[in-house]
């Protein structure tokens, strides 16, 4: 069934149209929650999201992906979670303003040691930053449908975005020298 009659049938209070929606995309939320609010608050970030996704579908535009509406509920209950305003183009006008410098050379050799150290780092970095981090490295998202989830300009996504390496690397610097 397409996804935009998954929607129509929960504007219209079918709670089996609900359930397919949970069903196809509760993973994804679930490993998105735990990479942008950790993994404690994971569940209730998704939790949140679908509550809202039940009491908002009348909002939903038919003409973006359900997967972004998802996400960006997503970002909304872990926004709040993490007493984030959601103020997108304040963040990125602070990250412009505290630029670092980066050294990309200090990574671990062991794959594993690797991914452990990236996971710590990424859990580090100021909330929007680690949102669109987590959106373009391990959704694959481009800048239009990072916008399209936070709700704001790519110009302010790709500000956020660029400080996030920068800040990712320079972190990644200082705790593979420990």
């Amino acid at each position: 069934m397409h996804e935009t009659r998954i929607v129509e049938g929960i504007r219209s209070g079918s709670r089996a149209e609900f359930s397919t929606l949970v069903e196809r995309h509760a993973r994804e939320l679930y490993a998105f929650a735990a990479r942008v609010a950790g993994p404690e608050e994971a569940e209730p970030v998704v939790h949140e999201a679908f509550a809202q996704a039940w009491n908002s579908a009348s909002t939903f535009q038919t003409d973006r992906p359900v997967r972004i509406w998802l996400l960006g509920l997503a970002v909304k209950a872990a926004a709040a979670r993490a007493g984030f305003d959601g103020r997108w183009e304040a963040a990125a006008r602070a990250e412009l303003r505290a630029p670092g410098q980066a050294r990309p050379e200090a990574v671990p050799s062991d794959a594993a040691a690797a991914g452990r150290l990236a996971a710590l780092v990424t859990a580090e970095l100021p909330f929007p930053q680690r949102v669109v981090l987590v959106l373009r490295a391990f959704s694959g998202f481009g800048i239009p449908e990072m916008a399209a989830v936070v709700n704001a300009s790519g110009d302010t996504v790709a500000a956020l975005l660029a400080a996030a390496y920068l800040s990712f690397v320079n972190r990644l610097e200082m705790r593979a020298a420990v």
